[in-house]
């Protein structure tokens, strides 16, 4: 195998220079994007113009007319769609064994939801706003209970800080330390790092080159990042190798960090717990022997549940769920899981407020 490694090497050279110099790797891509759209996107009904400037917005809203229970407002994180998500959210309402209501949608440039003219526009306010948005447009029913997965559960924490009459209970599936881009955070250095990586992988997105690594990332890159590819659909690691989802994947990384500097403030400044129960299911399987910082696996994992903590003391009726049995992507697939954390939460609502 080694001495096959230098001749693998130069092949796959040789490859990307016959892709890129004629211009087949940029046919391609336009082929490819277009084929995709054909594919994977959706039922036009599911485009609401509730973006900046009456953008189009991808809305899935599973509606149950009959159902007696809070709606549910889910927000997902970095990088995925509702390619991906909208499946996710049948069988959440499955495992619920009984009719509920489900709202969720792609922010701009994830999915089908269409990129912003100038994506520094996009910020904590703008994402706050346009979940608000989404939320009033689709008239939803209040209170409703918030579902915040991987970096969704930092604008989820922001919305039920901000709006807390809006909301009947949260839950927070394996949310990010809002310090995680201080010094200090054992993954500063990598998070700050992302913006820079995701615009360089969409630049050579747009010349066709990162569909072929697809596989290659799929099997070969270890860690956190290599393990979402593994659990992911080929037809969605597909769309997430195009040019407009790794601009958007850069440029979450910035703003979601305006998002964590709010949430820190507000759960500062707060002298009384909201009361609306929450829960926090904390993911600590780390794939990497030394995850992040040089820090081992049982240190990584010990720093991870403290800095979650300040998530816990926003409310006076709190739970921490920590599985040690499950990896970070593991976590935002298991929708029974989900199902079984809601159906905790729903157990904490008074009475009252679920009539």
């Amino acid at each position: 195998m080694i001495v096959l490694l230098p001749i693998i090497l130069i092949l796959f050279i040789l490859f990307l220079l016959l892709w890129i110099l004629p211009g087949f790797g940029l046919l391609y891509e336009r082929y490819a994007e277009d084929r995709d759209r054909k594919q994977y996107y959706l039922p036009i009904e599911e485009m609401q113009p509730w973006g900046s400037n009456n953008t189009l917005v991808h809305v899935v809203h599973l509606r149950a007319t009959e159902s007696k229970l809070p709606p549910i407002v889910y927000i997902s994180g970095l990088g995925t769609s509702m390619y991906v998500v909208k499946s996710l959210l049948i069988k959440f309402v499955e495992y619920m064994s009984e009719p509920v209501e489900i709202l969720s949608f792609d922010s701009p440039g994830y999915g089908a939801s269409e990129p912003p003219t100038d994506w520094n526009t996009h910020n904590a306010e703008t994402e706050l706003a346009l979940l608000r948005q989404v939320i009033e447009k689709s008239v939803l029913r209040k209170p409703f209970i918030l579902f915040g997965a991987s970096a969704g559960a930092s604008l989820a924490q922001l919305y039920r800080l901000t709006y807390p009459d809006d909301v009947a209970g949260t839950v927070l599936f394996d949310p990010t330390p809002s310090n995680i881009f201080e010094q200090g955070s054992p993954m500063v250095t990598d998070f700050n790092r992302a913006f820079s990586l995701y615009s360089k992988m969409a630049r050579v997105a747009s010349w066709g080159v990162m569909r072929p690594l697809g596989p290659f990332i799929r099997y070969f890159v270890r860690g956190e990042f290599g393990d979402i590819f593994r659990h992911l659909p080929n037809g969605h690691v597909a769309l997430f190798m195009t040019k407009t989802i790794l601009l958007k994947t850069g440029h979450h990384f910035r703003y979601w960090h305006s998002i964590m500097d709010c949430v820190t403030k507000l759960q500062d400044d707060i002298v009384n717990p909201r009361k609306s129960p929450l829960l926090v299911v904390s993911a600590l399987n780390w794939t990497k022997k030394r995850p992040h910082g040089g820090l081992i696996r049982e240190e990584m994992r010990q720093w991870w549940r403290d800095n979650q903590q300040p998530f816990i003391r926003s409310s006076d009726n709190a739970g921490f769920v920590p599985r040690t049995d499950y990896t970070h992507t593991q976590c935002m697939l298991d929708m029974q899981l989900a199902s079984n954390a809601t159906k905790a939460i729903l157990t904490q609502i008074p009475t009252k407020t679920l009539q």
